[in-house]
């Protein structure tokens, strides 16, 4: 019961806190996106030297908030703190951040919001195609600048990153704007030329070459079996359910691992045969030592600078399918109240906690809503946006308490490249 009430209890104790935190972070973020729209609806180069500073500012509230809930939590309060100069910028927080940016659809969104804000600059184009929803690669701001801004911020990075002993320690925050503009800019490049990979997997995968012709020979075989199709169907149903409702709260799990600096020091071998069971162990030691060893150094070479992210998801092994599931059932919960923060889709809108305040004020004449509409989602966001990063620092802490201290330590500083 005490797990169960430790979100809770941490937002009541910790909310004006978290609460101040999310709203630099959200006015950081509308801030940047207006800057963005205002100098770059015109202009190509402001709007990509501006808007990675959107992402930036979510990011920082959200690290801020999960600082904030690490003295409200013993487990947590007794990881030993890491040096800014110890830490790979790059390595540790831009790149697995940019990962999780983009499995949360946070890099749509933010573009989606500053085509909403272009239009009051463009009122023509506003007219032509109101209600934009869907975000066009080919009306990224890419210019031929972009190339030249890749290349300069690649260059800074590098020296930077070699006269970091030298500069002040405030040259952090320049470090990361670098970073973060490097790896944006990289990514908006390679959306705007095609690599639709990036922003539809789901959909680009269904048109490899493979994958069509599976779904025609499952196709062709089932329509002769009506009871099949109907079993493949369910199964499929199910399958993109569970797997889509799971993915992002154990993302943002792996994230909060990330931010407390814990890593898991047992290997995925040592993880899987405590977790799952001897048998698993057994099976898996029967495949031939080579065909072992060549997978595994694939696996490591795959995960290259995110593996971060994979050392994190270690430690979620260790809750037990019962805790997870309960835990990707308040965070959908959560989700339901207000869409717009649990980043499953781009989200313009607000969820039922919102309907439910209007709902109680009933109706009101036009002007009212006109100046209410925006407070009552900000204070929508303000209630469950604390709440969900109480639950996911809540459910770190128990992922630590389960896991054995040999299994579990702090993340070792590594050298920054």
């Amino acid at each position: 019961m005490t797990h169960l009430l430790r979100p809770v209890v941490l937002c009541l104790r910790y909310w004006p806190q978290l609460a101040a935190c999310y709203l630099l972070g959200f006015l950081g973020r509308r801030g940047a996106i207006e800057l963005a729209a205002w100098l770059g609806y015109d202009n190509k180069l402001w709007a990509s030297l501006i808007m990675p500073l959107a992402g930036m500012a979510r990011l920082g509230s959200y690290v801020a908030m999960f600082l904030v809930l690490r003295s409200g939590i013993p487990v947590l309060a007794e990881l030993p703190r890491r040096s800014a100069r110890q830490i790979d910028v790059f390595a540790t927080v831009i790149v697995p951040f940019f990962a999780i940016y983009l499995a949360w659809q946070m890099f749509r969104e933010d573009w989606l919001a500053y085509e909403a804000a272009t239009l009051n600059y463009i009122i023509g184009e506003a007219m032509m195609t109101p209600g934009m929803t869907e975000l066009h690669p080919d009306s990224l701001p890419v210019s031929t600048a972009t190339g030249v801004v890749i290349a300069a911020a690649l260059l800074a990075r590098y020296l930077l990153t070699w006269f970091k002993d030298k500069l002040p320690r405030w040259f952090i925050g320049v470090r990361i704007y670098v970073d973060a503009l490097w790896v944006f800019l990289v990514l908006t490049f390679s959306v705007n030329q095609g690599l639709t990979i990036l922003l539809n997997p789901a959909g680009w995968l269904a048109q490899r070459r493979i994958v069509v012709w599976f779904n025609d020979t499952r196709e062709a075989a089932f329509s002769h079996f009506q009871l099949l199709e109907s079993v493949w169907d369910a199964a499929m149903w199910a399958l993109r359910t569970v797997l889509g409702g799971a993915a992002v709260p154990l993302i943002w799990l792996a994230l909060a691992g990330i931010v407390y600096g814990v890593s898991a020091t047992a290997d995925w071998r040592s993880t899987v045969r405590e977790v799952a069971g001897k048998r698993v162990h057994t099976r898996w030691g029967r495949v031939p030592k080579k065909l072992r060893k060549e997978f595994s150094q694939y696996t490591e070479t795959q995960l290259g600078k995110f593996k971060p992210i994979a050392d994190s998801a270690k430690l979620l092994l260790h809750a037990g399918v019962l805790a997870l599931s309960l835990y990707v059932l308040a965070y959908l919960g959560l989700a339901w109240l207000e869409m717009s923060g649990s980043f499953y889709r781009p989200q313009l809108g607000s969820g039922y906690l919102y309907r439910g305040m209007a709902w109680l004020i009933g109706p009101r004449p036009f002007l009212f809503w006109d100046g209410a509409i925006n407070a009552l989602s900000l204070i929508s966001l303000l209630i469950i946006e604390p709440l969900r990063i109480c639950l996911i620092a809540s459910m770190l802490a128990y992922c630590l308490q389960r896991a054995p201290t040999s299994a579990t330590a702090p993340e070792s500083p590594r050298p920054a490249s």
